[in-house]
């Protein structure tokens, strides 16, 4: 197996498209991340996916294997009006990724947690998600 993810940006842009591209207006679904310091709009921007750790897998020491548990993760950032009644969709839409396991085949947890801002006019939701795989070094 590799260090690098099991799986790109890509395809959770092309699964949060599946919804946003129905909503009228379409939300758009950006694969640009942007820095804390830019004035973003209104869509969605998912972050690219990176490894950021690797610890020893416990069962794989006491078996004399060199495996390791590897944690990627990435974030989704949702910036929306105050009470956009797209929201819902959007977040029924992430969390239905996140419980997705065909999805997220090769990672054996998925988690995520959510941060709400609320600006003057604008909402901003961030989802920060971790993926747990297993790593075999040959």
């Amino acid at each position: 197996m590799s260090n690098v993810p099991l799986i790109t940006k890509q395809p959770i842009i092309d699964y949060i498209k599946v919804v946003a591209d129905t909503l009228r207006p379409i939300v758009e679904v950006s694969g640009i991340y942007p820095s804390n310091d830019d004035n973003v709009a209104y869509g969605i921007y998912v972050d690219d996916v990176s490894t950021i750790s690797r610890e020893v897998n416990q069962p794989g020491i006491t078996r004399c294997g060199t495996i390791y548990t590897m944690t990627d993760q990435f974030n989704i950032l949702f910036v929306s009006i105050q009470d956009d009644p797209k929201w819902i969709f959007i977040e029924e839409r992430i969390q239905g990724m996140a419980a997705d396991s065909a999805f997220w085949n090769g990672y054996y947890e998925v988690t995520f947690t959510q941060t709400v801002t609320i600006g003057n006019r604008s909402e901003k939701r961030l989802y920060n998600f971790n993926l747990k795989r297993l790593n075999f070094n040959d």
